[in-house]
């Protein structure tokens, strides 16, 4: 009876440290990033303009999946708020408008990690960055005709958004479980914003936060 006891316990030995080694190859964590956004090719032939940056946040979850050494399938599922300003031209009519736009985001990309070590680890990243419009408001400041705030326009703003993603940063260990994020992403939009405005792409930079257990 001993003797097979131990034998079905020599034979799971291997499952059991798959299994373990599977639960380490899979991080899951939380995302808190501050960003900046503006508008880019805005069609020359157009009165629009751009008109700066705006600030903007995202939160949601995160999850990297290693398929090799220090290669993971990184993603996310987060609500991203990205903001923009532009300025429409006629005559002697000046209007300012303020774009308040939110995504669901569903990163799609590839991350490279360095060799982990007793303090951080380093990492690049790249790929698709893929966005579902939820929400789209806008202010409007003019010097002649009616302003307002928050006006409703999803009907203007495409559904949805594909953008570049290229980022690094470092993943900080705060204990075991716990790492710390800290990085800057690039996120560069290639689909127009609007369907009434031609070639008016929104892209922004983040500060990407958070923690990974």
């Amino acid at each position: 009876m001993k003797y097979k006891f131990f034998t079905v316990i020599l034979f799971l030995i291997p499952f059991l440290s798959n299994a373990q080694e599977a639960e380490k190859s899979i991080q899951l964590g939380f995302t808190l990033a501050p960003n900046v956004a503006w508008l880019q090719n805005i069609d020359s032939n157009s009165s629009y303009s751009s008109d700066g940056s705006q600030p903007g946040l995202a939160y949601g979850v995160l999850a990297d999946l290693s398929f090799a050494k220090n290669y993971f399938f990184s993603t996310a599922f987060t609500v991203t708020t990205v903001n923009s300003k532009a300025t429409l031209s006629s005559g002697t009519t000046k209007t300012s408008e303020k774009y308040k736009l939110q995504y669901i985001e569903i990163p799609l990309t590839l991350k490279l990690k360095s060799n982990a070590s007793n303090t951080a680890r380093f990492y690049g990243q790249f790929g698709l960055g893929t966005g579902i419009n939820i929400s789209a408001k806008k202010d409007i400041a003019s010097t002649t005709t009616t302003s307002g705030k928050n006006i409703s326009i999803g009907s203007d703003i495409n559904t949805f958004r594909l953008s570049l993603i290229a980022g690094g940063g470092a993943e900080w260990v705060a204990s075991k479980n716990l790492h710390v994020l800290t990085g800057v992403t690039w996120n560069n939009g290639f689909t127009n914003m609007s369907n009434k405005v031609s070639n008016g792409r929104n892209s922004y930079v983040a500060l990407n936060l958070g923690v990974y257990f």
